[in-house]
């Protein structure tokens, strides 16, 4: 998961000539180190969600809360899940270095010969950083806002004497309490955190598309390159709220309590990678119509100088305008064919094939649960 096209805190680690519009948060501050450690980054985040996962588990078993070498679904997730999410926005930061080189060609002139002027150098380099660099007041804000909202709840429910049910499983002792919150708040630090990234990434997708883009109704290929964030994000929300369910939710729950859930986040997993796309669909869907106007024109003016040539029995003439009159009649059906939507088929198929896979297995489960009555 290396981010190495990444600036660092320098005010010009991307070019020579390009000073950053902001500093990079605390989290993009975190990714450089874990870049900049032995191995790839994606083993540190294992080791971390390994590491965290069997340490509230050891406290768990300290305090009697279930036996030595076994383990709560809910625990385990919520220590490895600080992991997953650090590690699941390292790799969104990647894929969008990664999109938005390759769909650079379509930020350059068309006269440079592939070489974009230097003020377009420019544009390129702060979009890349704006992409994957989020700006440091907000993400902190929003980071503590979610570690503060989940000391909140914590609070009321002690003063309220109510029983939490993100404390189902510990003992109840306050070593086994604390040992839990303590990982248990940066959690929602962090998932709030996953959220603000998510809407920053995907509305400097959305903005891209609509403000600096030169749509080629030919050249589709580099458009689809900025899908691919908004199909990871989707996918690695889908995988997130799954386990979870899977880990705190029961075959008996799955009806009211996992359905609903997963028809909730499948609304938003679809519109996380459909909405920052509407922008580059305006503008193909636009040239498109533009293409077939002028191919539509074209067409007909071959045909009234087809007719010409026939009621003047210059039948000689035919054949040139019958060959013009075929390839308009292509161009034009080729156009048809032109989808104006930028993503690739598999992109769609493999999400929505996330979405219904485990939906359907609740489903089967479900009715064999009913069928043998277990």
């Amino acid at each position: 998961m290396s981010k190495r096209g990444k600036p660092t805190t320098s005010p010009r680690a991307t070019t020579g000539a390009f000073t950053p519009p902001y500093a990079p948060s605390w989290f993009d501050r975190f990714t450089i180190w874990v870049d900049r450690l032995p191995g790839p980054s994606w083993a540190f985040y294992l080791i971390l969600a390994v590491g965290l996962a069997l340490a509230v588990s050891a406290a768990q078993w300290r305090e009697g809360s279930y036996s030595t070498g076994t383990f709560n679904a809910g625990h385990v997730f919520t220590g490895a899940g600080i992991a997953y999410v650090l590690g699941f926005m390292h790799y969104l930061d990647k894929a969008a270095s990664s999109a938005i080189a390759s769909f650079r060609p379509l930020l350059a002139s068309e006269d440079t010969a592939g070489r974009p002027p230097p003020h377009e150098q420019s544009t390129f380099a702060t979009l890349s950083y704006q992409l994957a660099t989020l700006p440091p007041r907000p993400a902190l804000l929003v980071t503590i806002g979610g570690a503060a909202f989940a000391s909140i709840l914590f609070a009321i429910d002690v003063v309220r004497g109510a029983p939490a049910p993100y404390l189902a499983g510990t003992a109840g002792t306050a070593f086994s309490t604390a040992s839990f919150m303590i990982l248990f708040i940066p959690a929602n630090g962090l998932l709030f955190l996953l959220a603000y990234h998510t809407i920053h990434q995907l509305v400097h997708v959305s903005r891209i598309y609509s403000k600096h883009t030169r749509i080629d109704i030919y050249q589709l290929q580099p458009l689809y390159a900025l899908s691919l964030p908004g199909a990871f994000t989707a996918l690695g929300l889908i995988a997130f709220v799954y386990a979870l369910l899977a880990g705190t939710v029961t075959v008996a729950q799955a009806n009211p309590v996992g359905i609903g859930l997963s028809l909730v986040f499948a609304g938003i997993a679809a519109a996380t990678f459909a909405l920052p796309l509407l922008g580059a669909h305006r503008a193909l869907v636009a040239e498109k119509k533009a293409s077939l106007l002028e191919v539509s024109s074209r067409f007909r003016a071959t045909t009234v100088k087809l007719h010409s040539q026939l009621d003047r029995g210059r039948l000689a003439q035919m054949d040139p305008l019958n060959k013009a009159l075929t390839s308009l009649q292509i161009e034009q059906d080729v156009l048809h064919k032109i989808p104006t939507w930028p993503w690739e088929p598999g992109a769609v198929r493999a999400i929505v094939a996330a979405l219904l896979l485990p939906v359907a297995v609740w489903a089967i489960q479900l009715l064999l649960a009913r069928v043998l009555g277990v």
